[in-house]
């Protein structure tokens, strides 16, 4: 599908729209949305529209995670689930948007898990990456988290860790950024120099593993319960008694994702940190 513009279009003929989540963890396939927050704008930097909705993850928010973002299980008992909220998200941004988001994999990889939970279309907005545009335009920055650029482009001296003041915030950096030089004039000029992300990118599954991992496939296939020896840097050996459910690529790493019958909750664990599994009975 094409996205609803022409490449060749001038920057400021194009809608942008920040977006942002929260979450109730950091790892996109064992974890839950709890807020998505939107602004759209243009490159004069009016505010079109503006989207903010909270999530009902269907669990409890951890509390170290509730003291990052205050996002509390009382503030989203009535909250929507993460289907019909990102549908909703999907119609604000349409397919003529370009979308930016600051570290975007990990925005886009807990979209995308939800895409394929709830089995929503796919959309093709291209997604740039503030981070990306800032280490190009000013290489030698020693961080480049959200906050620090604030700091650096003096936009703002603290960060709210909301869906929809973090996305205000990614808006304010890409407009500072781009005012800096004259170099994208096209929004093809953008793409190619900086590179773009879609949210086909996030939800990278693994169906076929190397022989060594045959019995793994057959748990996940047959949903049944292994008893695994984990090696955790820092950590004595853990033995864990999961319910496969599947395996993701994260850069050049296997996960696995499961049902850990200890915590009773979805953990992730690293393949090449699993020393060896057997099957439990039923």
């Amino acid at each position: 599908m094409e996205p609803g513009f022409d490449l060749l279009s001038p920057l400021n003929r194009i809608r942008f729209v920040a977006f942002d989540t929260e979450t109730t963890g950091l790892w996109a396939a064992s974890n839950r949305i709890v807020e998505v927050g939107a602004l759209a704008f243009d490159l004069e930097g009016r505010d079109i529209a503006m989207f903010t909705e909270l999530v009902n993850p269907g669990r409890p928010i951890p509390g170290e995670v509730v003291s990052i973002h205050r996002i509390t299980d009382s503030m989203v008992s009535d909250a929507d689930p993460v289907g019909p909220v990102l549908a909703r998200f999907f119609d604000f941004c349409g397919p003529d948007s370009v979308l930016i988001a600051h570290n975007a994999p990990f925005d886009i990889s807990f979209i995308a898990w939800e895409i394929r939970r709830n089995n929503l279309p796919l959309p093709e907005n291209p997604i740039v990456d503030t981070r990306d545009l800032a280490r190009y335009l000013e290489p030698d920055l020693p961080s480049y988290s959200l906050l620090s650029l604030a700091l650096k482009l003096e936009l703002a001296d603290s960060q709210v860790h909301r869906a929809l003041g973090d996305a205000d915030l990614v808006s304010l950096i890409f407009l500072k950024l781009i005012g800096m030089t004259r170099e994208f004039t096209t929004i093809s000029e953008l793409f190619e120099t900086i590179g773009v992300y879609k949210f086909a990118d996030g939800a990278q599954v693994v169906t076929e593993l190397p022989p060594e991992f045959d019995s793994l496939a057959a748990a996940i296939r047959d949903a049944a319960t292994i008893e695994i020896r984990y090696a955790k840097p820092g950590q004595p050996i853990q033995t864990r008694p999961i319910r496969p459910i599947h395996i993701h690529r994260l850069g050049q790493n296997l996960y696995l994702n499961a049902q850990c019958l200890l915590a009773h909750d979805e953990r992730t664990f690293r393949l090449d940190r699993i020393l060896s599994w057997r099957p439990l009975k039923s």
